[in-house]
């Protein structure tokens, strides 16, 4: 009997979950060039919590009022699909070569993941 309860015991422990993890559809953004009279960029950057436990976003931390994030704070399960709602005001972001890196905070094993902003901001018109 009590090798079948350590046989049992060695089994349970061998299927003790990882973890939420975080995969983006890309880490980098490419906007090309925009003007600073353009209307508001709207971005949908999908990612997968590839854990094995449900994914929460605890925070994303943008680097300029330009930008702006919404996501959904409820769990994410495993294997399944969320976004981040991401806006861009060119209007409030400074001429030339504009790189913005977000900052996504999460229960995710793999720690902070960093998406990159890219555009060329003109002056308008």
């Amino acid at each position: 009997m009590t090798l079948i309860a350590l046989l049992t015991l060695g089994s349970a422990s061998a299927q003790e979950p990882k973890g939420a993890d975080i995969e983006f559809s890309q880490s980098v953004v490419e906007l090309g060039t925009l003007s600073q009279s353009d209307d508001k960029q709207h971005i949908r950057l999908s990612f997968e919590n590839s854990g094995d436990v449900p994914l929460v976003i605890t925070e994303v931390r943008t680097s300029c009022s330009c930008t702006t994030v919404k996501y959904d704070r409820k769990p994410i399960p495993a294997g399944e699909l969320g976004v981040l709602n991401i806006t861009i005001d060119p209007n409030k972001a400074p001429e030339g070569n504009f790189y913005r890196v977000l900052q996504v905070y999460s229960t995710a094993i793999s720690g902070v993941k960093n998406i990159t902003l890219k555009a060329k901001i003109e002056y308008g018109d």
